[in-house]
């Protein structure tokens, strides 16, 4: 693309982590400008080679004045902050609505007050929103039961979207994303499966494996996702919510197995008692995406890990 969106802003809120460092780039590509907000004294390693490129916001989500000043000049805002993840929501959920739910109200807010926010897109959970259902692959349609709280504060944020959608015209796009995995994802965080057990088998560390490895879950390389996030602000689409998935389905044995045979090596398993809010199968149904943004995901899983391999092999050697 020329150089026709130089002048239109985008905000990506969480912008320094591993899905936003991506979406920075994409947009770039496109020739946006683009501006992160970030925690205070965020590390920036993700985001190191594009400093030249980016405009940086250093602030607090509960703030509302950090967020008013980061809204200034935007057209686009990307809301990827969450502050818990799945396994440790329910430890404390009073936090979780106090760190995620309240903090995106009054960005709603806001971005309304402002009335020059042409669309707001928020990343939701494909894997929690939905919860157990009776229909595999999911399509956007189905009911949504979470069985976590980070589920429960994800769906309550998309109703807050629509919400203002409907009663103040601020234009909301919600993205309910299967399992992202691709290069910068960290593998000693507690969320993403395939960075945190390729590192370990590459590093012949014990895996441990909640329940006997027969739960279904649907992966996406994260450049297919943040390629159709970034197509959101040039086409326009009468549905609000929208899957991200790659539509199939792997058990952790079988993606265990395709790291094994991508990384030649023999993983070390242990595996745990089930836990209670991991759902036994999710896939996400992506027709949807594919039809209204023309949309295709590209990489398959063995040349995603591949790359991930990679990428984790030449981070040692620095």
């Amino acid at each position: 693309m020329s150089n026709i969106n130089d002048q239109i802003k985008c905000l990506i809120l969480g912008g320094g982590g591993f899905i936003g460092s991506h979406l920075a780039e994409e947009l770039i590509t496109k020739g946006y400008s683009v501006r992160i907000f970030e925690i205070n004294n965020f590390k920036k390693q993700n985001i190191s080679h594009l400093k030249d490129s980016i405009e940086i916001f250093e602030g607090d989500f509960n703030n509302k004045a950090d967020i008013n000043e980061s809204l200034k000049d935007i057209d686009y805002v990307f809301h990827l902050i969450s502050s818990t993840v799945p396994s440790i929501s329910m430890d404390n959920p009073t936090y979780d609505i106090q760190s995620n739910l309240i903090p995106t109200i009054n960005l709603l807010q806001q971005c309304v007050n402002l009335k020059k926010i042409k669309k707001l897109v928020f990343i939701s959970s494909g894997g929690t929103v939905y919860g157990i259902t009776k229909q595999i692959p999911i399509n956007e349609d189905q009911p949504s039961e979470p069985i976590c709280s980070y589920g429960i504060i994800k769906r309550t944020i998309e109703h807050y979207c629509l919400l203002y959608q409907n009663l103040y015209g601020l234009d909301c796009k919600i993205f309910r994303l299967s399992n992202p995995y691709g290069e910068r994802q960290n593998p000693y965080a507690k969320q993403g499966v395939i960075s945190v057990f390729l590192n370990k088998i590459l590093l012949d560390k014990e895996i441990e494996i909640w329940g006997d490895g027969s739960v279904i879950r649907d992966y996406i390389y994260i450049k297919d996702v943040t390629k159709l996030l970034a197509n959101v602000l040039e086409v326009e689409t009468l549905n609000p919510i929208y899957n991200i998935g790659s539509n199939k389905g792997l058990s952790l044995n079988e993606l265990i197995a395709i790291m094994e045979k991508v990384t030649n090596k023999k993983a070390i398993k242990k595996y745990l008692p089930n836990r209670t809010y991991d759902v036994p199968v999710n896939i996400l149904d992506n027709t949807l995406a594919k039809k209204d943004f023309s949309w295709q995901p590209t990489i398959n899983i063995e040349n995603g890990i591949s790359l991930m391999m990679t990428h984790l092999l030449n981070l040692r050697k620095k």
